[in-house]
């Protein structure tokens, strides 16, 4: 009689010790937080250069060729937000291309328009004023169907060699501003 009694004791223990261990854990299970809700607010991101639609543009004119050192070109960038949201852009790289490409300067400024960036000159507000290679700039904001005019002057740095040659390639970054 003893040993069942023993065992009933034994059983009793482990039950109340699993329902003390479940009552203390429970309360881990049992949160909840109210929210006041939302807009949740769809629309068309698009960043385009040159011409509204254009992912990819080509800077033909953007040339130094048969140029030495401290040489200048300087000529206007449309970046249009050809989506429907407000966009946050920035210059986010500028690679140059080659085994050893030329010390180049970039210069980038905001300008009114295209004619506001003339030949020569530190037209507009400038957003960048150093080594071309590795440039970028802060998030600059452009309202949904409108563009605004970047200004880019390339020189040719100092220590410039005859015959080297290089490609530069920007990379843009976009993002949507809620409004």
């Amino acid at each position: 009689m003893k040993t069942q009694y023993k065992w009933a004791i034994a059983a009793s223990s482990v039950l109340l010790i699993g329902f003390v261990s479940v009552q203390q854990t429970g309360a881990l299970w049992r949160d909840s937080v109210e929210s006041p809700g939302g807009t949740i607010t769809a629309g068309l991101l698009d960043i385009s250069a040159g011409t509204a639609g254009v992912k990819q543009f080509n800077l033909d004119g953007f040339k130094l060729e048969n140029k030495g050192p401290g040489d200048s070109i300087q000529m206007p960038l449309p970046v249009i937000n050809s989506g429907n949201v407000k966009m946050s852009y920035l210059l986010e790289d500028v690679t140059l291309g080659g085994a050893t490409p030329p010390p180049m300067k970039l210069r980038v400024a905001t300008v009114a328009s295209e004619a506001a960036c003339t030949a020569t000159g530190d037209v507009g507000t400038e957003l960048y004023d150093d080594d071309m290679d590795g440039a970028g700039f802060g998030a600059q904001l452009v309202q949904p169907g409108q563009m605004q005019v970047l200004c880019l002057r390339a020189t040719l740095g100092s220590a410039a060699a005859a015959a080297q040659t290089t490609n530069a390639t920007f990379t843009f970054a976009a993002s949507s501003v809620s409004q």
